[in-house]
Parts: C-alpha cells; structure tokens; sequence
C-alpha cells in the first residue's frame, strides 16, 4: 500500500512538474502603478493567466516613453497602457496592434499647491508633467484650454521624472505648481496640504492590450489564452473586493486603507469587462493624441 501511495505521488509530481514546464513564458510590460492597470496585477495574482497555460511575467517599465521601444524590440511582448504612445508609434510606422482595453473612461484630477484657488491663477505657473508631451501633458493642456487658459502661452511645462509620484513630490516642494493625477495620488496630496483644484471624468480609453502585428500573426492561440484570462480576472476583481485590496497593497506597497479602497471604488466601475472600446472613448482619445501630435511637431 505504501509503495503504491509512494507511486502516485511521484505520478502527480511529474504530471505537475512536466504543466509547470509547458506554461508559456510571456513579458508584459506596464508604464505606472496607476487605476488602469490593477486589473492585470488581480489576474495574475489569482493565477488566471497561469490556468490557460502562461506564465506572464508583468514588468514596470516606469514613463511611458520606455514601454514601446521595449515592445518593438521584443524585450516584452505585450504593453499595458501607454496608449497615447502606441497611436504616436503607429502613425510614425510601427506596426502595432490594440487588442482590447481595460477602462473607457478615466478619472483624473488637476492637483495644486493649496495657494492656487481657480485654474485661471495658474497663469504665469510651471505646470508638471511626463517626459516630453506625453498623455499627462494631453490632459492637462485640454483641461487648460476648456477653461479660458491658453496651455502655449499663459504656462510653462516643465518634465519631472518618470512616475506621477515624482510629479506629486515636486508640487510639495515648490518646484511646479500643479499636474495632473489618477487615483489614489490626487487624495494622497491632499493629506499635504495640497488642493483638487478640479476633478474630470473623461470618456477616452485606458489600459489598453497592445502586441505587434508580428507576435498577433504568430501567437493567436497565446494571445486568446490571454485575453480570455484578462476578462477573467476583471470579472474576478470586480467580486472580490478583499482580496483586490490586498494585491493592491502588496504592488503599491502602501498599507493606506483608505487610498487604496477609494483606488478600488473609483476604478471598478469602470472596468470593462469584455476589453471593448466604445466609440466615444476612440473619439475623445484620438482628438488628445492629435494634440499631443501636434505638440511635438511644434
């Protein structure tokens, strides 16, 4: 009997060994530690990429202008995000493909030192933002213009570091005197004395799934695997609120219950929970990738 038992356990170790082995290694970059990206942090941790056979492997490549490079040399083989700069790429030539999107709208907030009162007191102020004119620019310049600020004349705009949470620290500082922020950093800098000058709801695509036309050609059946694992996670970070939060501070590294729960209460009603664009989100989205276009041709 003991022989038999030791048998089968040998059995079951091999068989788990020899699926552990055929998992499919897949890189999966992502620009920020932001709302629309948690949902890929919940699939992963809830093993769902794991049950249709992936082993993905998700890397923080922080700034958007370092996440498509590494995905037209195949350093990663899918991107989370960076959206703005995957629409840039492909109109100068790349060859990328969206496959899906995690949010059709996005809640941000313009947050400033706690003196500036109205958005027109921002006139004659250093605004903070990305490297380059990058998606956190695009925003900030729209939510200037539609309220009487001329973004190319009244502000300057000035990049700091790579991460939102840089941004933040230079507004505390002194070094700029406002930027714009996704949850939970706008209610963060508010318990510094920092204002929520505005708060915008926007219908415009977020979080979006994107490979190369090569690797979708070549690796249909992985990238079904990992879609369907995606909308499975989604379903299950929408059900699961304890657990999500419990991811949420383990990738944030942030034991704030309060961030974290208002992180989780503004993102999953957003969530989408088939990966599909709408078309007001494609519209208000190409419109900010014009002007961002247009900005770096200035």
């Amino acid at each position: 009997m003991r022989t038999i038992f030791c048998v089968v356990c040998c059995l079951i170790f091999f068989l788990l060994s020899g699926a552990a082995a055929s998992a499919e290694k897949v890189r999966v970059s992502f620009p920020t530690l932001g709302p629309g990206f948690t949902p890929a942090w919940i699939t992963a941790e809830a093993g769902y990429w794991k049950k249709h056979g992936l082993d993905v492997e998700l890397v923080l490549l922080s700034g958007g202008a370092r996440v498509i490079p590494a995905l037209l040399s195949n350093s990663v083989q899918m991107v989370l995000g960076s959206d703005t700069g995957v629409t840039l790429a492909n109109l100068q030539g790349a060859s990328l493909v969206r496959l899906g999107v995690v949010m059709n709208s996005l809640s941000y907030s313009l947050v400033t030192q706690g003196s500036i009162r109205t958005v027109q007191d921002l006139k004659g102020k250093v605004l903070g933002i990305g490297r380059g004119r990058d998606a956190s620019y695009a925003r900030l310049a729209k939510l200037l213009a539609d309220n009487g600020v001329n973004p190319n004349v009244d502000v300057k705009f000035l990049p700091i570091g790579e991460t939102p949470t840089g941004r933040l620290q230079a507004i505390k500082t002194g070094l700029v005197h406002g930027a714009v922020f996704t949850p939970p950093l706008d209610l963060i800098g508010t318990r510094d004395g920092l204002r929520i000058l505005l708060k915008l709801d926007v219908q415009t695509l977020s979080g979006g799934v994107t490979t190369t036309a090569n690797y979708l050609q070549q690796n249909r059946r992985t990238l079904l695997g990992f879609l369907t694992g995606y909308i499975e996670g989604i379903h299950y970070m929408i059900t699961h609120r304890q657990e999500s939060l419990r991811i949420f501070s383990r990738y944030l590294k942030n034991p704030d219950a309060a961030a974290l729960a208002y992180l989780y209460d503004e993102t999953v009603p957003r969530l989408e929970k088939t990966l599909r664009p709408n078309p007001e989100s494609v519209r208000f989205f190409l419109d900010q990738s014009d002007l961002m276009n247009r900005g770096l041709n200035n």
